[in-house]
């Protein structure tokens, strides 16, 4: 039996702690788009709600969303025989990449509440010093966490097209075997 939308939103969203096991393509794909949406909407309605809510904890909240659609991925890799670095790549890709991004924002509001305590001089040069080195470090380790990401995130998602790996249920041996 083919699992329909509402069957596989369903069994997604229960087994959203659920890691292990496998994951058919319909009950994948049917999910996608609610996995996708989820983290969007719930960082959308926090924003909405709780404009003053910390970057950190719209992070933890964005991944928190986000463990329906990363339970589903790695139990559709299970199923299709895969490794999970499929699925750990781009997962760890995506958390360097938001806490580069957290910690560039950081850096500019410290550098900007800085400056407008009035750091001049050799303290203003210090903190002038500070934002650059830390954007120097701070960018190409977000880009390069980008790129892997969106590298491994390709292949990850061409990886869910891949058929269930079959199982060979015969008992037995095989009969178009020749034997000596």
């Amino acid at each position: 039996m083919i699992m329909g939308p509402v069957q596989a939103i369903e069994t997604c969203i229960k087994k959203s702690f659920k890691f292990s096991g496998k994951a058919s393509r319909p009950e994948y794909w049917w999910f996608l788009p609610i996995g996708v949406l989820l983290p969007i909407a719930a960082l959308a309605a926090l924003q909405w709600l709780y404009p003053s809510l910390s970057s950190l904890l719209l992070g933890v909240v964005f991944l928190i969303a986000l463990l329906p659609l990363m339970s589903v991925t790695k139990r559709r890799l299970t199923d299709s025989g895969e490794n999970g670095v499929w699925f750990e790549t781009p997962l760890v890709a995506l958390v360097l990449f938001l806490a580069a991004i957290w910690a560039i924002t950081g850096l500019n509001e410290y550098v900007s509440s800085a400056f407008d305590a009035g750091a001049e001089g050799a303290i203003g040069l210090g903190v002038a010093i500070i934002w650059w080195l830390g954007l120097a470090i701070l960018v190409p380790v977000a880009l390069h966490q980008f790129l892997i990401g969106f590298i491994y995130g390709t292949a990850l998602f061409l990886q869910m097209t891949v058929p269930s790996k079959s199982e060979n249920k015969s008992s037995g041996p095989n009969p178009n075997e020749v034997s000596p």
